[in-house]
């Protein structure tokens, strides 16, 4: 990142969290200028705690599908950034066992299971390292993928794995984060209330002890700011989470493929009809009212038998034909696009073979960015993401479109935390300012 996009952010923060730390303690962002450039400001890093100034580290858990982990990042860095923290340890990525299972936030429905993988599987690790190091914070790399945290209670669910050289008593464990939606000048009241509170018990405990830092450890981070309060900042520390660039080198050789190197155009829609979202069609009506929204809003978006449809959907990773086959004929047959096109058409089955299940889905994410028009499901973080993405990258919000699906109690939390662009329009006002209902009781924020 340049240096102007630095004191942007840098100011952006500062603003927001004048309130929590006055005094300007805690706000960390900015770098020295090379030699003839000036210098931008860089207040003290950390928190001062009862006069004393403490270092911070920060480790945090990434849950469940792509674009949750992804939304998980934001929150922690933008976090991390405001606090001044000297050191972010990035969690291993996570990883589904199959779209096949069915997800559910009740245990005792629960099928899917969710598994370690490098951090570097689903993002440009290193690339990542670069642009946070001109702030002055490091990222490192998870040092192991063992004990992995269980991702079916998120609000708990810390890293199992002890820092090496970091005193037990140091690490303040930061509850309440989950899908709490909050200001940023509320989390970092609440980061620092929770650690003066530990620093009052350890001291108490331990007389004479002299910390010389504090690791901060929150469990999943996914939703817990309100970003559309504050959509300068979240944007700019969104553009520095790069994916995987070997996954972009391979929906890039599939977009040429589909464009025939660029000499036509395609549109792109995300089905989310797969039976990890099984609890959303009982709510919808069953699978056939799902598949009517989507006509229906892909009519409105002016799709046409003309051009060529990208579908992304995981119906193929399991077996599922007979569902596939019957929604290719839903859409051919009314006349939505020329040919519906789909990854395993462009990529043999030993590529596709070697990617995790979220990268499959990541694949998909990077092809439908590069779509003309893209139709996704309102409910669906992948399909909400992805619409930000692609105005992050200067798409017209016009041309990128969710699917009303109120009916499943998302849209106010998705209204107040799932917005990332800046200029973002809320998709779906009325229903967000009726109250959209509470996400985690919905079952429809927890996966991709």
């Amino acid at each position: 990142m340049h240096w102007h996009v630095l004191l942007l952010l840098a100011l952006a923060l500062a603003s927001a969290c004048r309130a929590a730390l006055p005094g300007g303690g805690g706000v960390a962002l900015g770098r020295r200028g090379a030699a003839g450039e000036g210098a931008v400001d860089t207040p003290p890093r950390g928190l001062e705690l009862g006069g004393r100034r403490y270092p911070l580290q920060l480790r945090y858990t990434a849950c469940t599908g792509l674009v949750n982990q992804q939304y998980s990042h934001i929150a922690a860095f933008t976090l991390a950034a405001a606090l001044g923290v000297a050191e972010v340890h990035l969690p291993p990525a996570a990883v589904r066992d199959s779209f096949g299972h069915m997800f559910s936030t009740h245990q005792d429905q629960n099928q899917m299971q969710w598994f370690p993988a490098r951090a570097g599987a689903l993002l440009d690790v290193q690339r990542l390292q670069r642009s946070w190091a001109e702030m002055g914070i490091t990222v490192h790399e998870p040092h192991t993928l063992l004990p992995f945290p269980d991702l079916m209670f998120p609000a708990g669910a810390f890293q199992l794995t002890p820092l090496p050289g970091i005193d037990p008593r140091a690490v303040v464990r930061i509850d309440g984060v989950y899908l709490a939606g909050l200001d940023l000048h509320q989390l970092v009241t609440h980061v620092k209330q929770t650690a003066e509170a530990h620093l009052s018990r350890v001291y108490a405990t331990f007389p004479g002890l002299q910390l010389d830092g504090l690791l901060l450890e929150l469990p999943c981070t996914f939703f817990s700011l309100h970003t559309a309060s504050m959509l300068p900042v979240v944007s700019q520390v969104a553009s520095t989470l790069h994916f995987n660039p070997n996954m972009e080198y391979l929906a890039d050789r599939v977009v040429s493929y589909i464009t025939r190197d660029g000499r036509r155009k395609f549109n792109g829609a995300h089905l989310r009809v797969e039976k990890d979202a099984a609890e959303w069609f009982i709510i919808l009506g069953g699978a056939q009212a799902v598949w009517d929204l989507y006509i229906e809003k892909m009519r409105e978006t002016e799709f046409d038998f003309t051009t060529p449809l990208y579908i992304a959907t995981g119906l193929l990773s399991y077996g599922a034909e007979l569902e596939f086959a019957w929604g290719l004929s839903m859409l051919t047959g009314n006349h939505l696009c020329s040919e519906v096109l789909y990854k395993e058409q462009y990529m043999p089955p030993y590529e596709l073979a070697r990617l995790n299940s979220e990268q499959l889905a990541l694949l998909d994410f990077l092809i439908l960015a590069r779509a003309e028009k893209f139709v996704g499901f309102g409910p669906s973080t992948f399909s909400f993401y992805l619409r930000e993405h692609r105005m992050l990258h200067g798409a017209p919000p016009q041309q990128s479109v969710l699917v009303n699906a109120s009916k499943i109690g998302t849209d106010e939390v998705f209204s107040r935390s799932a917005r990332i662009a800046l200029g973002s329009p809320d998709p779906f006002p009325s229903n967000a300012a009726a109250g959209g209902g509470d996400a985690q009781a919905a079952g429809g924020t927890t996966t991709t």
